[in-house]
C-alpha cells in the first residue's frame, strides 16, 4: 500500500487538468433529456453536449 502525504488538497481544477492531460475524457450520462456531461467536468465540454 502506498501513502501520499501532502500539505494541502489539490483543487478540482487542478485534478481535472491533470486527468485531461493524461488523456481522460468525460463520458456522457444518459438522462431523460438525452446524454449530458455532469459535474465539474462539464465546464470542459461544449454547451450542445452539456445542455
Amino acid at each position: 500500500m502506498a501513502v501520499a502525504i501532502v500539505n494541502s488538497e489539490p483543487s478540482a481544477a487542478s485534478l481535472l487538468k491533470t486527468r485531461l492531460a493524461a488523456g481522460w475524457v468525460p463520458v456522457p450520462t444518459d438522462t431523460r433529456e438525452g446524454p449530458k456531461i455532469l459535474g465539474y467536468a462539464a465546464c470542459t465540454i461544449s454547451s450542445e453536449i452539456t445542455g
